[in-house]
């Protein structure tokens, strides 16, 4: 009796534990799962460089446009100054 104890301790353990993953069907899983979340960190850093980049084009738009209004005022100057 005693030599038949371990074999039935080894199949109530056996008939306990859980159908056994599938490894493929969980690394797809995985991949999948670490795709998408890659995804979302692409997408949401986009967003960042865009809100980022936003004000700074707006100060080189502004810039660009003083800029621009300075060169005409000099032209407008020389024109004058040449009369």
């Amino acid at each position: 009796m005693r030599a038949l104890f371990p074999l039935l301790i080894l199949g109530a353990l056996a008939a306990c534990s859980e159908e056994p993953e599938n490894i493929q069907t969980k690394a797809d899983n995985l991949s999948r799962s670490l795709e998408n979340k890659a995804q979302v960190l692409e997408a949401e850093a986009a967003n960042d460089v865009d809100a980022a980049v936003a004000p700074l084009d707006s100060q080189a738009n502004a810039l660009l446009s003083q800029a621009g209004n300075v060169a005409e005022d000099a032209g407008n100057m020389t024109g004058n100054a040449a009369q």
